[in-house]
C-alpha cells in the first residue's frame, strides 16, 4: 500500500516555526526595551549631573575665595605667607557686609590659623563677639583697610624658645579713617612651628600713626 503523506507533521512543524518566531520577536522587542529603558536612565543621570555642576558656584568675590580656600590642602609655607592671608581675612571682614554666617564662616578660617596654645585661651563665642562688636564700632567711624603688608626676609626674627621653633613677625594696615586721612597701624605677631605649620602663638597691637593717600594706595594725591 502506497504511504499517505503525513499533512499533521507538516502543520505542527509550520506551527513550531511560528510560535519561535513569536518568540524571537518578544525577545527581541524586551532586549530593545530594556536598551531603551537603560538609554533613558544614562540620559537623566548624565542632566541631572550637569545640572549639579551647573549649579556650584565658582567662587568671584574675595569673600567667596576666603571662605572657599582650604587651609588643609593649602595652608601657607612662611610666617610672610601666613600673615598675608591674615591680612586679607581682616581686610574682608572689617571692609565687608557680609551675613552672619559668612562672619562666622571667615573667624573659622581665622581660627584654623591659631596654634593650640592660643585656641585653649581664646574661645571661638568670646572671639566672635569681641570681633563682631571691634567690626561695628570699625564701620560706625567710617573707616576702611585700604591695604596691608608683612614683613619679609631678614625682618622676620626667628628663634627658639622651650625647644619651639617661633618667628616674629609685623604686619601693618594702611586705613581711611574718614574722608581725606590715613593712617596706618602695626601688629606685632608671634608665630609658632606646629606639625609643619607656622601657627599664630600671640599677637599684640603695636602704634599708629598718620599716613598719606599716596602711602596708603600707591597713588599719586
Amino acid at each position: 500500500m502506497a504511504a499517505v503523506p503525513s499533512k499533521p507533521n507538516k502543520m505542527n512543524k509550520s506551527m513550531e516555526f511560528v510560535a519561535k518566531k513569536r518568540r524571537s520577536i518578544v525577545t527581541f522587542s524586551f532586549v530593545i526595551c530594556l536598551i531603551a529603558v537603560a538609554a533613558i536612565g544614562g540620559y537623566y543621570q548624565i542632566m541631572k549631573r550637569q545640572k549639579m555642576q551647573s549649579e556650584v558656584k565658582t567662587p568671584t568675590t574675595e569673600l567667596e575665595k576666603l571662605i572657599a580656600k582650604d587651609l588643609e590642602v593649602g595652608y601657607p609655607e612662611t610666617p610672610t605667607e601666613v600673615m598675608k592671608l591674615w591680612g586679607r581675612l581682616n581686610q574682608c571682614i572689617y571692609n565687608t557686609n557680609m551675613s552672619d554666617e559668612e562672619f562666622d564662616q571667615l573667624l573659622s578660617q581665622m581660627r584654623k590659623m591659631y596654634s593650640t596654645d592660643l585656641l585653649e585661651v581664646n574661645s571661638e563665642e568670646q572671639q566672635r563677639e569681641k570681633l563682631k562688636a571691634e567690626v561695628e564700632q570699625f564701620k560706625d567711624d567710617k573707616k576702611k583697610i585700604v591695604s596691608y603688608s608683612a614683613e619679609t626676609g631678614a625682618s622676620v626674627q626667628y628663634k627658639t624658645i622651650n625647644d619651639r621653633e617661633c618667628a616674629y613677625i609685623k604686619i601693618s594696615y594702611f586705613m581711611n579713617t574718614g574722608g581725606r586721612s590715613y593712617a596706618k597701624t602695626f601688629q606685632d605677631f608671634i608665630l609658632v612651628k606646629q606639625n609643619d605649620r607656622w601657627k599664630i602663638l600671640g599677637f599684640k597691637e603695636g602704634k599708629q600713626e598718620p599716613a598719606s593717600k599716596q602711602e596708603a594706595t600707591g597713588e599719586e594725591e
